[in-house]
């Protein structure tokens, strides 16, 4: 059975809810389901029982979620920025909001998060956690499409900022969603999801609640046994994590697979018993443990299972008992919807003994009980028996009546449930394009960068030697200079002309000449470090740019260059030749324009050619 806050439309069987979250984890929760036709817990019946320990059992899918540190902001003072004061506003009525979820106020819960997600100066993260819990509230409150919807867009951020966790919680909140609805498919897939998000990140207690969801969702799909593996893998887990909740909701749920798996068996004719067996084992262990926290919701919902497994049994007088039992504490706790259901409990059981008469005045004296009234599926339950039963008993024409309000609910549901599936799906679909057509736009955007960057550096690059040119320099050249002088360091120019260039290219032909080219560009490249600059200035000719090194340095590194040159075996380009090089190098002076600088190091390079070449000369050394 389920129960829920706020009038939120019963939940499938198989969904629990711890009553507190650990704080470990801050995992996510879901109330219990033990049977069909479960009707919900309105704030109108109290609630919530605030005298036992852990409060209410709450539909907590999505509690508060893990804080953002970098988001939260200091408190506003005076002089703060608004957008500062904002922030810390937004935080506010985040935590409100979480705190609306805890306490089951979740109307007030999600205005509070709308109102945040209505800001201007909301950030992403902010926004994130905003429709993290509209979703959670939504679900609480029924709303499955705007739960979608939110929980969509929330994880669209958890996914892109990595938070495994949130992901994890996420995606069990979009599960009940959709399995709400009879999505299987679509809840199979944020199962998957949120088993695989809580395994990474390495939580337990979140990686429990995702084998409960995903158990839910394979019983919802017809597959017991893979639901009752599920559900006993989920078992073990929460024998581990020292958390009572975890552990009834385990043995809760299991139960419930089992139950419907004796149901299952029973319509086939097959025989039952082993099931019913297991089962009934498992959920005696969840009352006991119920009992032994004295926890008053929790045993209603346990001794409301049981009830189905004595009924299945045909214990009936143990039915009955165990129905009258978690009656009283429902009414004794203020939980009137539950007692609604055990009293549905307790007409089939005057059914099942053949106290027909009986069973009828029960359930018509629930058909105009004003709690019952909203409740679809109990309503369609309790016109079906009603009409099974009148059927049987030759009253054909109070089986008539009951036939056709079961028409009208069942089509009136189907219509709904179709409806709201088709929202849902066009929803999600609109969202995932939404994502795909922000990705294409991205990628395009990436695609324009990527080319211009692409067009900025043929722009600034030799084509034949792939070291920068004249436009590179001019661009880097000033940067180079100026952080040389506010840092107050040398910074040397060096002209690098090869020799008898021209011989090369009559002698061995104008390729040969550019594999020279290239290859001394290989050679000044790993000559030169991330701090320097080598540069084809034209022709033959190269500029090295040589940061923090003092003359001294700056002719050791040129003699390094040029025994490099001389010894390179130019065989390899071309039969027969030898090459080498003359270099000019002259150190920046302070208030120096480029074009006088470089002008005294092409004048030292000229004196290199003048004096042999093969050598090193300095700016001005002969002065």
């Amino acid at each position: 059975m389920t129960a829920f806050d706020d009038q939120v439309a019963q939940l499938p069987a198989g969904a629990t809810v711890p009553s507190e979250q650990p704080a470990s984890d801050v995992l996510l929760a879901a109330v219990d389901s033990v049977a069909d036709g479960i009707a919900d817990l309105s704030p109108a019946d109290g609630g919530r029982d605030t005298t036992l320990p852990g409060g209410f059992v709450e539909l907590a899918d999505l509690p508060g979620p893990a804080a953002d540190d970098d988001l939260h902001e200091p408190g506003h003072a005076p002089g703060l920025p608004a957008s500062l004061a904002r922030r810390s506003t937004i935080e506010k009525l985040l935590a409100e909001s979480a705190q609306a979820n805890q306490d089951g106020q979740h109307n007030t819960g999600a205005a509070q998060a709308e109102q945040v997600l209505a800001d201007p100066f909301i950030t992403p993260g902010q926004e994130a956690r905003a429709r993290q819990l509209l979703s959670g509230h939504r679900l609480r409150l029924g709303e499955f499409e705007a739960s979608v919807r939110h929980g969509l867009l929330a994880l669209e951020y958890l996914t892109a900022s990595g938070d495994l966790l949130g992901q994890s919680m996420m995606h069990c909140t979009l599960a009940l969603a959709f399995h709400e609805t009879a999505l299987e498919e679509p809840a199979l897939g944020h199962v998957l999801g949120a088993l695989e998000a809580a395994r990474v990140c390495g939580s337990r207690t979140a990686e429990f609640w995702a084998l409960s969801r995903s158990s839910m969702v394979h019983q919802a799909l017809g597959d017991a046994e893979r639901s009752v593996e599920l559900g006993r893998q989920a078992l073990a887990l929460a024998d581990t994590l020292d958390d009572p909740q975890a552990e009834f909701a385990a043995r809760n749920n299991l139960g419930d697979s089992y139950l419907e798996i004796a149901r299952a068996q029973r319509v086939k004719g097959e025989d039952a018993q082993v099931a019913l067996r297991d089962g009934i084992a498992i959920i005696r262990a969840a009352v006991a443990l119920s009992v032994e926290q004295r926890h008053a919701f929790d045993e209603t919902i346990a001794r409301t299972n049981l009830v189905g497994f004595l009924m299945e049994r045909g214990e009936y007088a143990e039915a009955r008992r165990q129905a009258g039992r978690s009656k009283t504490i429902a009414i004794t706790n203020g939980y009137r919807n539950l007692a609604v259901n055990n009293d549905a409990q307790l007409a089939e059981v005057a059914q099942a003994e053949g106290r027909v008469d009986l069973a009828c005045a029960m359930m018509n004296a629930q058909l105009t009980d004003p709690s019952v009234a909203e409740d679809a599926a109990l309503n369609v339950k309790l016109h079906r028996s009603l009409y099974e039963m009148h059927r049987d008993a030759g009253r054909f024409e109070e089986a008539l009546h009951h036939h056709e309000q079961l028409h009208v609910l069942i089509l009136g549901l189907t219509r709904q449930t179709a409806g709201l599936q088709s929202r849902m799906l066009i929803n999600s679909l609109e969202i995932e394009q939404a994502r795909h057509e922000a990705q294409r736009s991205q990628l395009e955007a990436d695609m324009q960068r990527i080319r211009a960057e692409e067009l900025d550096q043929q722009a600034h690059t030799d084509p034949l030697t792939r070291l920068p040119n004249r436009r590179a320099l001019d661009r880097q050249l000033p940067e180079m200079m100026r952080t040389a002088r506010e840092r107050s360091e040398p910074l040397c120019a060096v002209m690098v002309d090869m020799d008898h260039f021209k011989r090369v290219n009559d002698e061995h032909g104008h390729a040969a000449g550019d594999r020279v080219l290239t290859t001394m560009a290989e050679i000044l490249g790993e000559a030169t470090r991330e701090s320097d600059l080598a540069v084809r200035v034209g022709g033959e000719e190269f500029l090295l740019v040589l940061g923090n090194t003092t003359l001294d340095q700056a002719v050791q590194i040129c003699e390094r260059l040029l025994g490099e040159v001389r010894t390179h075996p130019w065989g390899v380009v071309t039969a027969g030749l030898h090459c080498t090089a003359s270099v000019g190098v002259a150190l920046l002076k302070q208030g120096e324009s480029v074009s006088r600088w470089l002008g005294r190091a092409d004048a030292a390079l000229y004196e290199a050619k003048a004096a042999g070449r093969n050598r090193v000369e300095l700016a001005g050394s002969r002065a």
